[in-house]
């Protein structure tokens, strides 16, 4: 029996020892204990939550490419208004719109500019489409990847509408004025930076599902193998104008003759006053010689 006294005591002491060691090993591993360093304190419950939150909602995971897709196209054309009339109707039945629109130049060589704004998903389909304006001269593809920029902004509007009904819970239950007006301050600090990200989304989301089109147009009179009769168009109308040209050319020219006149008469009136009396004065004298010398040779 002593024997068996002896074991029991033994295996009393063995379990003691364990349970110690347990421990030791236990209190080592939490934060702030056993350890050189200051470890942060574990996140609160509703920090937690937020964080399964983000890493739930797979926004990160596994997010579709967003890219802000760009193009400029350029054409030489035979009449602007009919290449219009015909961009126009491809970009509607795209499902797009005309943002601007700019017209200069002079009949015959006049210049257009207009930006289109088109689905993504069509915008090769938009391209190939306006190859029938005329004849391209430029044309140029750009892609942006703002993926990183799309998702960030994101999970920021997601954070900032938490927070916001964090505030409202708090202010519901606020009972001291300056309770109140502290969170009433938070909570339009974070109202103005929700609104500021919302737009600055919308604008985003905006450049990311419809694609920009630029086109420039020039119109190019071309050879054509039919009568057209296009060189006669607004014949009379030129004719008219080179006439009063002319006319006002030929008054110009009337009216500088009368003005050098005017002003050359003193210098006229000199020459005459002075110039002829001189000139009458010499060809006596030449006379005289001339006679002189006739006489002489007789």
């Amino acid at each position: 029996m002593k024997w068996l006294r002896a074991v029991a005591l033994l295996a009393v002491g063995l379990l003691v020892l364990a349970g110690c060691g347990l421990r030791t090993q236990t209190d080592e591993s939490s934060p702030g204990k056993g350890s050189g360093f200051n470890q942060a304190p574990a996140a609160p419950p509703e920090m937690a939550r937020e964080q399964s939150l983000d890493l739930a909602d797979g926004s990160f995971a596994s997010v579709e490419q967003k890219l802000i897709r760009t193009a400029e196209i350029a054409f030489d054309v035979k009449n602007i208004d009919d290449a219009l009339a015909e961009i126009r109707r491809v970009t509607k039945i795209a499902g797009g719109y005309s943002a601007e629109l700019s017209i200069g130049g002079t009949d015959g060589e006049r210049f257009a500019w207009l930006t289109l704004r088109v689905p993504v998903a069509k915008l090769d389909q938009v391209l190939a489409e306006l190859e029938v304006v005329g004849k391209r001269t430029n044309l140029r593809v750009g892609d942006q990847d703002v993926t990183l920029q799309y998702v960030d902004l994101e999970a920021r509007i997601r954070n900032a509408e938490r927070q916001e009904e964090r505030l409202l819970q708090v202010l519901g239950k606020a009972e001291k004025v300056e309770d109140i007006l502290r969170v009433e301050q938070e909570l339009a600090r974070v109202r103005g930076l929700l609104e500021t990200m919302t737009a600055e989304f919308r604008y985003l989301r905006d450049q990311v599902e419809l694609s920009t089109i630029s086109v420039s147009l020039k119109e190019t009179p071309t050879a054509s193998p039919t009568i057209t009769g296009s060189g006669l168009r607004g014949v009379w109308q030129r004719g008219l104008a080179g006439l009063i040209d002319s006319v006002n050319a030929m008054l110009a020219g009337l009216g500088n003759g009368l003005v050098f006149l005017f002003t050359a008469l003193p210098y006229l009136l000199l020459f005459a006053g002075v110039g002829v009396p001189a000139a009458l004065v010499a060809r006596k004298f030449w006379a005289k010689r001339l006679r002189k010398t006739d006489a002489s040779d007789s």
